[in-house]
């Protein structure tokens, strides 16, 4: 092609290395701009979850230890009396509030149809490694639980009575009960003044993962606009003749005169 004497220079190996990594980011790009998409599929569908089981009835605790499927009652209300085993209570590690670090109290709540594991809320890390309990103590004797019901997870590890999440089978063994697959948010707090603060509902907004769409789409639609641009703009110029105005000399191409 005479009219694009660039074109053999795009043709070198480093430019040909540089068109297989465009082609592969943008492949990237657009990939990830699919997989936000789904990301907000995910969080609409999730939303619609608990909307929906947020007006069902409250939950008891016979509804809980009836040995059915957990996903059925998560994110359910949960209303049950009890009283609190302080002596069998493990903490939420690295947890945070409006930006403040600590930690959350897992206490066993055991009434009169079975036990379950309630996260009471959260306490500061300052308050927690003061290492006064009764600080985060529940009220003696019975006291009526209302929260969120969870579906438990598998915990990753711990140090002592720190642990990373709620893991029943790591709780009954510990201590030495036989919890559902669930446990219970509790959505005020139950302890002396304001401590610990009640675990806030989930949020339902959609999360930014459509605006992270746009960004991977924009990012797939400049590169597949802009680099062949740059490539043609490349392929036009000839790239062994150099500009005159740039050479030393006269117009033939011969020293200056002195």
């Amino acid at each position: 092609m005479t009219g694009w004497p660039g074109v053999r220079l795009l043709l070198r190996p480093w430019w040909l290395l540089s068109h297989v990594t465009i082609v592969a980011l943008l492949v990237v790009a657009v990939n990830l701009g699919f997989w936000q998409l789904r990301r907000l599929d995910q969080r609409q569908a999730y939303n619609a979850l608990v909307e929906e089981r947020s007006v069902l009835p409250p939950v008891s605790m016979a509804g809980l230890v009836g040995g059915g499927d957990p996903d059925e009652v998560a994110y359910r209300s949960f209303e049950a009396s009890g009283v609190f085993d302080v002596d069998r209570e493990v903490y939420l590690a690295n947890r945070s509030l409006n930006g403040l670090p600590g930690v959350h109290v897992v206490t066993l709540l055991v009434g009169t149809s079975g036990v379950v594991a309630v996260d009471r809320g959260f306490v500061p890390r300052s308050v927690y490694l003061a290492g006064d309990p009764a600080v985060w103590a529940p009220s003696g004797g019975e006291v009526v639980v209302a929260g969120r019901v969870r579906v438990a997870g598998t915990s990753r590890g711990g140090h002592g009575d720190e642990v990373d999440r709620v893991d029943v089978a790591d709780l009954s063994e510990r201590w030495s009960v036989a919890l559902p697959a669930v446990y219970v948010e509790s959505g005020t707090g139950v302890g002396v003044g304001a401590i610990p603060v009640g675990v806030p509902a989930p949020p339902l907004d959609e999360g930014p993962h459509l605006g992270y769409a746009v960004q991977w789409f924009v990012f797939f639609t400049i590169g597949l606009i802009g680099y062949p641009l740059v490539l043609v703009r490349l392929a036009r110029r000839d790239p062994d003749v150099d500009d005159v105005d740039d050479v030393p000399g006269d117009a033939a191409g011969g020293p200056l005169d002195g």
